[in-house]
């Protein structure tokens, strides 16, 4: 307890020191203005940042803000009286020209009188909306930018720090100290993730999937068509998975097609991670207006983004649905067979189904390139931790370091399959107690997420997504590693899923017809509207809610989205009308949808690969953000055919005819 304590005490005290960032058109001037002086002779270069200096000692004197009452006051003289957040120099010209490139960051200080520094600090202090403000991102090319210190015989983290606190001090009147050094490198330095003999293993894993496809379809092109064929060489046919992934159930009232509208509901809510996911990489980039991004955060149309994470739980219900219903349907071949049995053979098949997860791991980032800082570290990671991934158990193996972000929720979602499983069997054995017990576990899980929410302070997601906590990709946050992505705060989503599976299997054996009840229908059609109600209802909270609150939001914040969205799950089912269940039942989600373990896998890449091939600072804009997410859509649907087709569909029809499961 006293260990927990303390952890909470110190993220928190970081947080407040860590908290923000900005960038502002006049970068570039100061920028150019500081290499240009690099030309002048020693002498006029010291009288000119003698007057520099004077002039920013002058300026932070006559700041005046005291009169604002809150941080969104903030005027924009004063704002862009600030040092520019973000700087980076061109990469590529460098490089061509043989310069040493350096990135990192630095925190700056001052004396307390200085106006500036203090109003660096005031505006850092509303962590919700603004950037750290106090501390700088620079990306300089040593030959160009740091002229004054490129010929000294200090190494280039020296100079770099040297050059930018002698730029900072010239043009502000503040000092700046190195915080993190990313990398300095030239045209010769080798990657920081070498071949090794992993990448020698991942290539003949891919040829041979290759190969199997193409031995796969032609025995299947080449077969007798009377007799039924090899069905470990047919798994691997391409025509064969063709027609299985083209094949679309029309929308009549059967029992597979009433299920028509999960794929919809499953890719748009992909659509919607894609969205988020591209906000969040955007603030890892690096900004050229960052004044921009800041005040977006105060438009109510971004709440969607800033708070809609909690729909990621819809995937948790219908993981759990899916599951329980199709085992109550075939309840009786599962009672015959001893539980163990039922339980391994169950959690296997999941396994084999996540075939593709393993692949993908590897595969996005099975070398690293020139974007050492997002590419390559992550790479590093997914080296480190890639056997925790085949065990999903990821999200608690050291939970801060992430190969691929999203992969928090297959490992749960892993977890909490093997717990539906349990209470699939139990619920087929002794059904009258299981669902009794549902209902109690049910609140007795809101309950305990509350209780640990309150005692070690932890957040809902809403609260994770400040523009420091984004760009740090919440590094070192307790409230992301034991709450947001911890399987006890999804479990009251995955018992949702089963109880609602077992009501509406009990619904359709009874012949119960929700079209019959009028109050069904009018809290229905209310559902869809009040669960982006809900999401939006995040706006109308404090910025810094009271311990009580936060921890009351956190418990029972999920849950809530999880009930409306299980009423929008009847609704759909029932086809209560001919508006929201059609749309999400369009012949084209079904495609979509069959891809989405891919597509999940996948989209993170793009969002960082956009990024980490920028060459100077990113502009940030509605239309940016727009086109960002356009991209990483278009990209990833791309990729996620082919993979769907060559490796996830084949590698599971493969194991399962081998190992009869």
């Amino acid at each position: 307890m006293v260990k927990w304590l303390l952890l909470v005490i110190l993220t928190v005290v970081e947080a407040k020191l860590n908290d923000q960032h900005d960038v502002c058109p006049e970068q570039i001037f100061l920028s150019n203005k500081s290499s240009a002086q690099k030309w002048i002779p020693d002498k006029m270069n010291a009288i000119i940042e003698n007057n520099n200096s004077s002039k920013s000692n002058t300026i932070s004197q006559t700041l005046k803000f005291s009169h604002l009452k809150s941080v969104n006051d903030i005027t924009d003289d004063l704002y862009y009286a600030m040092p520019p957040l973000f700087q980076l120099d061109d990469y590529d010209a460098c490089l061509g020209r043989n310069g040493t490139f350096c990135l990192g960051s630095f925190y700056l200080s001052a004396p307390n009188d200085n106006q500036l520094y203090r109003l660096l600090q005031w505006v850092s202090s509303n962590t919700r909306y603004r950037f750290n403000h106090t501390q700088l991102h620079r990306g300089l090319c040593l030959s160009s930018s740091c002229i004054d210190v490129s010929n000294t015989p200090m190494s280039p983290k020296q100079q770099f720090q040297q050059c930018v606190n002698n730029i900072t001090r010239s043009q502000y009147g503040l000092e700046a100290s190195m915080l993190r050094l990313d990398y300095c490198k030239d045209a010769q330095t080798p990657p920081s993730v070498p071949r090794d003999v992993a990448d020698d293993i991942f290539l003949a894993l891919f040829i041979a999937l290759l190969a199997a496809n193409v031995l796969g379809t032609m025995y299947d092109i080449f077969r007798d068509k009377t007799n039924k064929g090899n069905q470990l060489l047919l798994s691997w046919s391409l025509i064969s998975n063709y027609k299985n992934f083209t094949h679309i159930y029309p929308n009549e009232d059967t029992i597979v097609s009433r299920f028509n509208s999960i794929h919809g509901i499953k890719s748009f809510i992909l659509l919607l991670i894609m969205m988020a996911h591209s906000a969040i990489a955007i603030h890892i980039a690096y900004l050229y207006n960052t004044k921009a991004p800041e005040s977006m955060r105060r438009n109510s149309a971004f709440m969607i983004l800033m708070n809609g994470s909690q729909g990621v739980q819809t995937y948790i219900v219908l993981s759990s649905f899916i599951f329980v219903h199709h085992f109550l349907l075939l309840g009786g071949q599962y009672t015959k067979r001893s539980p163990v049995l039922i339980f391994f053979v169950l959690v296997l098949r999941r396994i084999v189904r996540s075939a593709i997860y393993k692949f993908i791991i590897k595969i996005a980032f099975a070398d690293g390139t020139m974007w050492i800082p997002i590419m390559e570290k992550e790479a590093q990671v997914c080296r480190m931790k890639w056997w925790s991934h085949a065990l999903f158990i990821n999200n608690f193996y050291r939970p801060d370091d992430r190969c691929l972000i999203q992969t928090w929720f297959l490992a749960v979602d892993m977890q909490l399959y093997a717990l539906s499983i349990v209470l699939a069997i139990a619920l087929t054995r002794w059904t009258k107690v299981v669902i009794k017990i549902i209902p109690l576990l049910f609140l007795v899980t809101i309950l305990c997420n509350f209780v640990v929410a309150y005692t070690f302070n932890l957040k809902a997601s809403l609260y994770l997504t400040n523009p420091e906590y984004l760009k740090k990709l919440h590094y070192g946050m307790p409230s992301f590693k034991w709450m947001y992505a911890a399987p006890w705060a999804s479990l009251p989503a995955s018992l949702l899923g089963i109880a609602t599976a077992y009501l509406y299997y009990e619904m359709r054996n009874n012949k119960i017809d929700l079209h019959k009840y009028k109050w069904f229908k009018i809290v229905y059609r209310a559902s869809v509207p009040g669960f982006f109600g809900w999401i939006y209802a995040g706006y109308f909270l404090p910025d810094e809610p009271s311990r009580l609150v936060s921890a009351f939001y956190a418990a029972f914040d999920r849950p809530i989205t999880c009930i409306i969205f299980c009423i929008v799950l009847l609704g759909f089912i029932y086809r209560i009308d001919n508006i929201y269940w059609r749309a999400m039942s369009w012949s084209g989600w079904q495609l979509l949808g069959r891809m989405s373990l891919c597509v999940l896998m996948v989209h993170w890449t793009f969002n960082l690969m956009q990024i980490a091939l920028q060459t100077n600072v990113n502009e940030v804009s509605v239309l940016k953000y727009l086109g960002h997410w356009l991209v990483t859509v278009l990209m990833t649907y791309l990729t996620s055919i082919p993979l769907h087709l060559l490796v996830e569909m084949p590698v599971q029809k493969f194991l399962r005819a081998s190992l009869g499961i």
